[in-house]
C-alpha cells in the first residue's frame, strides 16, 4: 500500500496540484514564497516517485512471506530490484539535468561570442548590448558576466526612464540567477513521464520569477516607468498571461491598492508552511510507518 500511496502522491503533485496552485492569484503577491512552494511540490513529487520504487519490491516480498522477509536470495533480489527501480529514476533525472545544462551553456556561449563579434574586439566589453533590429526586444544572457541585450527598436520605442527600468529588470534576473531555477524545473518537467506532467508548474514559475525581477527593479524607484514599458512592449507582440499578470500587479501598486503588510506576512508564512508540509507530511504519514514495518520484518 505504501508504494501505491507514494505513486498516487507523485501523480497528484506532478499533474493535479499545479492546476489549483497556478490559479491561486494571492500567491502572486508573494512571488518569492510562491517559487519556494513550487520547488517543494516538485521535490516532493520526485521523492515520492523514488520512494514508491524503493517500497514496491519490499512490500511484495513481505506479502509473499506472510509479513516476514526471510534471510536469503529473495531478500537480496528484492533489495537489488528496489535499488534498480529507484536508480532508473535518479539516473534519468541526472542525465536530463546534465544534458539540459550542457546544451543551455553551449547555446549561451554561442550567443556571447556573437555579441562580442558584433561589438568588436577593439571596444571594451560591456554588460549592455544594443542590436540593430526592427523588433522591440529586451532579454538577458546569464553567465559570467551576464549580458543584457536590447534592440534599437526598443530604444526608439521607450523613453530613457522606461529603458532604465527594463535594464534594471534584466539585471535583477542576472543577479538572482533565476535561470538556474528555470533550468531545474525544466529538467524535472522533462524527466517525468509525459502523461503525468503538467506545463503549468513551469509556466507559473516563469511568471513568478518575472514578478520577482519587477520587484527588484522597482524596489528603490517608481514602478510607473516599468509599467509603461511593459505596456508598450506588450502592444508590439502577442501579450500572454504572464505579461497581463505583471501589468495588473504593477497597476495595483501604482494605484496604492497593494495588500497590507499584515496580510502579506500571513500569506508569506502560510505559503512557506505549506511548502514545508508538502515535504514533511508524506514522510511522517507514509514513509515512516513503512520503514518501521520493513525493519520489523527483517530476520533479526
Amino acid at each position: 500500500m505504501t508504494a501505491l500511496a507514494l505513486t498516487a502522491l507523485a501523480v497528484v503533485l506532478s499533474m493535479l496540484a499545479p492546476v489549483p496552485l497556478s490559479r491561486f492569484r494571492p500567491l502572486e503577491e508573494v512571488p518569492g514564497a510562491a517559487v519556494a512552494l513550487w520547488q517543494c511540490v516538485a521535490l516532493a513529487a520526485a521523492l515520492a516517485a523514488v520512494g514508491a520504487a524503493l517500497a514496491a519490491p519490499e512490500e511484495i516480498l513481505r506479502g509473499l512471506h506472510g509479513g516476514r522477509v526471510p534471510l536469503g536470495p529473495a531478500l537480496f533480489v528484492g533489495a537489488g530490484l528496489a535499488l534498480v527501480l529507484a536508480g532508473v529514476i535518479v539516473v534519468r533525472l541526472a542525465v536530463v539535468t546534465a544534458r539540459l545544462a550542457w546544451n543551455t551553456r553551449r547555446r549561451r556561449r554561442r550567443q556571447l561570442e556573437m555579441l562580442d563579434l558584433l561589438e568588436g574586439a577593439a571596444r571594451e566589453r560591456s554588460r549592455l548590448h544594443v542590436l540593430a533590429a526592427r523588433l522591440p526586444l529586451a532579454y538577458c544572457i546569464p553567465g559570467r558576466p551576464g549580458r543584457v541585450v536590447l534592440t534599437e527598436a526598443t530604444l526608439d520605442l521607450l523613453t530613457p526612464a522606461e529603458t532604465d527600468a527594463v535594464v534594471a529588470h534584466e539585471l535583477a534576473h542576472l543577479r538572482a540567477r533565476h535561470d538556474l531555477v528555470v533550468e531545474a524545473f525544466t529538467a524535472l518537467h522533462i524527466a517525468f513521464p509525459q502523461f503525468v506532467r503538467s506545463r503549468l508548474a513551469l509556466e507559473s514559475v516563469n511568471r513568478l520569477l518575472e514578478m520577482l525581477a519587477d520587484d527588484a527593479a522597482t524596489r528603490h524607484r517608481d514602478p510607473a516607468p516599468l509599467h509603461s514599458a511593459l505596456t508598450k512592449l506588450a502592444a508590439t507582440a502577442e501579450a500572454g498571461e504572464e505579461v497581463g499578470a505583471r501589468l495588473g500587479r504593477l497597476r495595483r501598486r501604482l494605484s496604492g491598492r497593494t495588500p497590507r503588510r499584515t496580510r502579506l506576512r500571513l500569506l508569506t508564512v502560510g505559503t512557506y508552511t505549506l511548502g514545508i508540509a508538502v515535504l514533511a507530511v508524506p514522510t511522517v504519514a507514509i514513509v515512516t510507518p513503512w520503514l518501521q514495518a520493513a525493519l520489523g520484518a527483517l530476520p533479526w
